[in-house]
């Protein structure tokens, strides 16, 4: 198997780019890690939506999550947060597929 072609034909690129994961991925590579509601707000998909595909892109560790807490705007404790960021692996799948179409 061609190793540019390693994640297309393994089918992870395939759940990559479903549309409303691909518009996560890509706001995270751009915005760094980012919670719920910020993710929700900035790509136009439902929070509950937003929970869902990043619970898919994790089963693929295209995305690593954490619970934390953070102070949000008008809060005066913190609040629990889920915490999204981008893995290695998602990159070098975002890169395979950009190789496969030069």
């Amino acid at each position: 198997m061609s190793l540019i072609m390693k994640f297309i034909l393994n089918g992870t690129a395939e759940i990559a780019f479903q549309p409303g994961r691909f518009k996560i991925l890509q706001m995270l590579k751009k915005n760094g890690p980012s919670f719920v509601e910020q993710i929700a707000k900035e790509t136009g998909i439902h929070p509950r939506l937003v929970s869902h595909q990043l619970d898919v892109l994790q089963e693929e560790k295209l995305v690593e999550t954490k619970y934390e807490i953070a102070k949000l705007d008008g809060s005066k404790r913190g609040v629990a947060v889920r915490t999204c960021r981008v893995t290695a692996k998602a990159e070098e799948v975002l890169r395979d597929v950009r190789d496969s179409l030069r």
